[in-house]
């Protein structure tokens, strides 16, 4: 049954019982109900329509619809990037609370990363005994005498993969983190120590997602491979 039918259905049995009220098929008053459910039809594919375009949880939520969103939220143009994709990002953004008090940790930051369509993991650089390495560093051992692996490359005695106050990687190359690593946090694989890979057409989206979610002095390790 179609939506038309079922309003001019509903519209039957709505009306009140009695002979005034009669309605042969065919007869004037059953065009009247007809006409009104048409009308009525057109409010709803409206009504829906509305609705597809707002909400991207939908088989009709459009690229168009997708750029709209992106515009209004301050997303990424993700025109190079799969409808799906899309709205994994609108959605997360729509759905973030605004003053979560467990905004800063790094849990929150990964689920946040997951919800937009990014399969990786945050871990926090909690301090040891060792006195320049922290936790995860000194556990993976990723920099060590100048040197650096595990897709951390040495740029000028800086690390290029790291993010701090921008989405062009370029410049936050010659930020200096000190003697220690103990305001970094590291995203990567499921693993310790792994990488996780990142479309190259969503690089800027995922850095600039980083960038609102990390505390401000904070500075994030990336063990990324952008494919």
């Amino acid at each position: 049954m179609t939506v038309l039918e079922k309003i001019q259905l509903l519209g039957r049995y709505l009306y009140p019982t009695g002979r005034a009220f009669k309605m042969p098929i065919g007869g004037f008053f059953d065009k009247l109900n007809n006409g009104l459910a048409a009308s009525e039809e057109r409010f709803y594919n409206d009504a829906v329509s509305i609705l597809n375009s707002l909400l991207p949880d939908n088989a009709n939520f459009t690229t168009e619809d997708a750029s709209n969103w992106e515009r209004r939220l301050g997303l990424i143009d993700g025109s190079a990037n799969s409808l799906s994709d899309r709205k994994l990002a609108i959605k997360r953004k729509m759905s973030a609370p605004g003053l979560n008090p467990a905004k800063g940790h790094y849990q929150y930051i990964q689920s946040q990363l997951q919800a937009a369509g990014f399969n990786v993991y945050v871990y926090e650089n909690i301090p040891d005994n060792t006195p320049t390495f922290y936790g995860y560093a000194s556990t993976v051992n990723p920099f060590r005498h100048g040197q650096a692996n595990h897709g951390m490359l040495p740029h000028g005695g800086a690390l290029s993969n790291k993010i701090v106050n921008y989405i062009d990687e370029e410049k936050d190359l010659s930020f200096n983190l000190g003697g220690t690593y103990k305001l970094t946090f590291f995203i990567g694989g499921s693993t310790i120590g792994t990488s996780a890979n990142v479309l190259l057409t969503r690089k800027k989206e995922f850095r600039q997602l980083i960038l609102k979610l990390k505390q401000v002095q904070t500075v994030g390790l990336l063990y990324i491979n952008y494919i």
